[in-house]
């Protein structure tokens, strides 16, 4: 009886100590960065993007509240499944560039995108993420289960569903 729990013991631990050692492996930073071209000037683009208060085109958001708002500077929460994650603007170039920093009980991050035109007034929308995990189980949840590329193709494809509908409005 002894044996079965020393084995069953030595087991776990050898379970656990190789999840630390995995996590201790995996990038404590994450990228992402996703591309499409919206069929939109980056006018329109980049208005869409940065008005925070219009924001119920985003179906995978709960919620988004407006904490502050000095110039250009904005803060707010976004909350989905639960999950809020507290955003404030880092920099505002009109119809070239966005970015804002991201803090979450799981991780620190930015996202910045760039607005590009392209010829039949169309824009290549470039968004990159970058992810920091406050700990080792963090990063081990955040491989696990959050998946950046998911998130961001449904952001550019709630985008351009919301594009679409801006010009069926017109």
């Amino acid at each position: 009886m002894k044996n079965v729990l020393y084995i069953i013991l030595s087991s776990l631990l050898l379970l656990v100590l190789v999840i630390v050692l995995i996590g201790a492996l995996l990038p404590r930073i994450r990228t992402e960065t996703k591309q499409c071209v919206l069929n939109a000037p980056v006018d329109v683009v980049f208005a869409i993007v940065t008005n925070n208060q219009e924001w119920h085109y985003r179906s995978s958001l709960d919620d988004l509240d407006i904490i502050r708002t000095q110039g250009d500077i904005e803060e707010w929460e976004e909350t989905a499944n639960g999950v809020t994650i507290r955003f404030k603007t880092l920099e505002k170039r009109p119809h070239s560039f966005y970015s804002f920093e991201m803090d979450s009980k799981m991780f620190t991050g930015e996202w910045q995108a760039t607005f590009e035109p392209m010829e039949g007034d169309k824009t290549l929308f470039t968004a990159t993420e970058k992810i920091e995990y406050k700990n080792l189980f963090y990063r081990l949840v955040g491989y696990a289960f959050m998946d950046l590329n998911k998130f961001m193709t449904t952001y550019q494809e709630e985008l351009t569903a919301r594009i679409e509908l801006g010009k069926a409005g017109q």
